[in-house]
């Protein structure tokens, strides 16, 4: 009987082995822009992530880069500033006289 535990126990570890290594050598035949595309993801799988941080690949935009583009900072003196909203697109809010409550 503790033969065949220890026999199924071994199996299940080579299996693990085996299943690990084949995900590992599936990620090798990506591209670094299948990769980048990925990261543009709401939801990133782990493994997804190490591979790009083994690779040490750079993305923007879904794709490979060399360099990051420079952005214009939204850091003012008091926190992160943000711009202000177009006044056409607020609507005009008139009080209704018919209602039976009040403001």
């Amino acid at each position: 009987m503790n033969k065949k535990l220890l026999y199924s126990l071994l199996g299940l570890f080579i299996g693990l082995f085996i299943s690990l290594s084949a995900n590992a050598n599936y990620l090798s035949d990506w591209s670094n822009d299948n990769l980048c595309g990925w990261m543009e993801s709401a939801s990133i799988p782990k493994y997804i992530q190490d591979e790009v941080d083994k690779r040490e690949i750079l993305c923007y935009g879904g794709i490979e880069v060399s360099t990051l583009p420079e952005s214009s900072s939204s850091e003012g003196k008091n926190g992160t500033v943000f711009a202000s909203p177009d006044p056409s697109s607020i609507p005009v809010v008139k009080p209704d006289n018919n209602s039976n409550y009040s403001y």
